[in-house]
Formats: C-alpha cells, structure tokens, sequence
C-alpha cells in the first residue's frame, strides 16, 4: 500500500534528476572549411560563399577555461583553452587543414573565419570579436573563467543581439545532385 504512493514521488524525483542532468551547454563550436561540394549537401554547410563541414572538430565542452577581452568596437573576444585529452584532436584537426579556414560558431551565429598557418599546439582557440555579456555569461555555465572577478562584471542576463533576418529570395547553393546546401548568417549581417 505504501509503494503506490512512494512510486509517484520517486517517478518525479527521477524526471527532476534527468532533466536536470541533461542541460545543454551553449552552442559554441568550430567547422573546418571543407575542401570541396564533393561531400554533398548533407555533410556541408555554406558561410559567405565557402562551404564548411557541419561536423564541428570542437564543441564548448571540450574546453576547461577562457578569458576574455574587449575589443575598439566594444564587443568581447574570448581565448578558449582545451582541456589536455583533447589537445591531440585539436592539433590533428589543424594539422590536417592548413590553409583552409576555421569558423567558430556561436549559437546558431558564425563568427569572423581565421586561416589554419599551422598546427595550433598550444591548446588554444580565439574568437577575436562580436561576442557580447550575455554570450560570456552562458559559456561560463559550461567553461570556467580564468578571472571570474573580471569576467562577472562583463555578464548580461539578456541577449542585446538581434537575431538576423534570412533573406527574402537567397540564393541558395546546391550540390552537385541538386539538393540545397545550408546557410549560416553572421552576427552583424
């Protein structure tokens, strides 16, 4: 008698714990530029005319601190420091495609593409500017800041950013089958 009203509580303790544990981190991660159409519709993604890899090399979770820094516009940079068993997958990444481009992306927004000139061995990866308060405060539920004196003074509750318009008639890219390729926007567009 007394399991049918302990089953209904453990139930709701158990959705609370799950749910709970499955919060997603902020959408931050980095796509390669991809060499060529060749990989059809499904694997790409276009950003400026360029096609990069829908698969992200990294995701905000493989890193364990960053710092920020203000730009001349008054928007923020970021300096995201790998944690160690990933800095084999980091180096191996941009060892295999230097020359072509890396894009961070930030929820859903591309930012400024840098050019891989070399293997990065040190672990680290800049987004050099657009971010905002409000993009500093969500990666640090996921990333430890490595001045949180500093860094909490930079946080905003809301996002100032609008999210940009698509285009009414955008020329969408196709594939060498005909199928549409994927667009990402950029923060300022």
């Amino acid at each position: 008698m007394k399991l049918r009203f302990l089953f209904p509580i453990l139930c709701a303790i158990t959705a609370c714990f799950s749910s709970c544990q499955s919060q997603k981190a902020y959408p931050v991660y980095f796509l390669t530029e991809a060499r060529g159409t060749e990989s059809g519709s499904r694997f790409l993604i276009m950003y400026r005319g360029r096609p990069y890899t829908k698969l992200p090399i990294l995701t905000l979770e493989h890193f364990e601190k960053f710092r920020s820094f203000v730009n001349p516009n008054g928007s923020y940079g970021v300096e995201l420091f790998i944690k160690k068993e990933w800095r084999t997958r980091l180096y191996m990444a941009t060892q295999e495609n230097i020359g072509l481009l890396l894009l961070p992306v930030v929820n859903g927004l591309a930012f400024e593409p840098q050019r891989i000139d070399r293997a990065v061995t040190d672990g680290e990866l800049v987004i050099w500017n657009g971010l905002n308060g409000y993009d500093l405060m969500k990666i640090s539920k996921t990333v430890e800041p490595m001045v949180p004196e500093i860094e909490e003074k930079r946080y905003l509750k809301k996002n100032p950013r609008p999210l940009p318009e698509k285009p009414k008639n955008p020329s969408q890219t196709k594939d060498h089958t005909g199928r549409t390729i994927g667009e990402l926007f950029h923060s300022a567009d």
